[in-house]
């Protein structure tokens, strides 16, 4: 995603290209931030939610100084300080936020309150304050600072908002601080060293390119295959029997794991839960077709 753009109309970009309007994103980027935003097409999108689950990387840059209402330098001032902290003093306030810690969530924000989006509410002026959250930090290193201008890389879970940290700078220095810029460096397993932008997406497929990464690929989760008998009657919802499966299905209790046929075909989202139908059925896909997507049938994928 480049800068500018809502990650919405990314999805509706590739609506276009490949022609199908069963697409999404797991997680989505501000506007003012570029960087990796993975996108699920066809049956792919029934897994997006685990994929919005992993860890995510940023390169953030912060200016001191001023606050503002969106907790980035595109809001209006709220706040301005002359304090110029240093080096240590910068670096000290991010440190401390390493760990589980609660932050305040930006008002303009896609957090839901009451049905309806934060920032919907935030531009409507009825809304200043969206709560705080708890959000999962593993690791911040300050790459460079010349007041009133930093850049730091943060590694962090999900439901964690860059802006909020860098608010929680400006308040730890008594200095005001901002979000200037954001990049997505990388979000689960994809990372930004091989993505691509749109419009070289675009090119790409138009000369028969085909980019889409099989879901089952990108999934960190334990593969079980099954005889090509019990293959039929997944596809009805019938779970596998133990003795159905081609390796011994093991995996801890409430684990999620992916259902194959013999050629490697993803077949479904189990989760582990032992006996005689070792693996309780979550979500099962229908059968599809190789090659390009089209609007009647397209293959789980990224």
């Amino acid at each position: 995603k480049e800068s500018g753009i809502i990650s919405f109309q990314v999805v509706a970009r590739i609506w276009k290209i490949f022609n199908i309007k069963n697409v999404g994103n797991p997680g989505t980027l501000d506007t003012m931030a570029a960087g990796v935003l993975p996108i699920c097409v066809g049956q792919a999108t029934r897994f997006a939610y685990i994929l919005t689950a992993g860890n995510k990387q940023y390169i953030a840059n912060f200016r001191m100084g001023k606050s503002y209402d969106s907790f980035d330098t595109t809001g209006t001032v709220k706040k301005e300080s002359p304090l110029k902290p240093s080096r240590g003093e910068i670096d000290a306030a991010l440190q401390s936020m390493v760990g589980e810690t609660e932050l305040i969530v930006p008002a303009f924000s896609a957090k839901k309150i009451d049905g309806k989006r934060a920032y919907d509410l935030a531009r409507k002026g009825e809304l200043e304050d969206a709560g705080t959250a708890l959000m999962h930090i593993k690791l911040i290193e300050l790459v460079s600072y010349d007041y009133p201008d930093g850049v730091f890389v943060v590694d962090c879970g999900k439901g964690t908002y860059v802006r909020s940290i860098i608010n929680k700078l400006g308040e730890e220095t008594a200095a005001c601080a901002a979000m200037s810029g954001l990049i997505r460096s990388q979000n689960g397993p994809f990372h930004m060293s091989a993505a691509r932008k749109l419009d070289d997406i675009a090119e790409a497929v138009n000369n028969g390119e085909n980019l889409l990464i099989p879901v089952q690929n990108v999934l960190d989760l334990p593969k079980f295959a099954i005889n090509n008998k019990a293959a039929e009657r997944i596809l009805n919802g019938i779970a596998p029997k133990y003795n159905d499966y081609l390796q011994e299905p093991s995996a801890h209790a409430d684990a999620l794991c992916l259902i194959m046929d013999t050629s490697g075909k993803l077949l479904a989202l189990g989760e582990f839960k032992g006996g005689t139908s070792p693996i309780r059925l979550s979500t099962v896909l229908h059968s599809y077709s190789h090659g390009l997507p089209s609007r009647q049938t397209l293959p789980g994928r990224c």
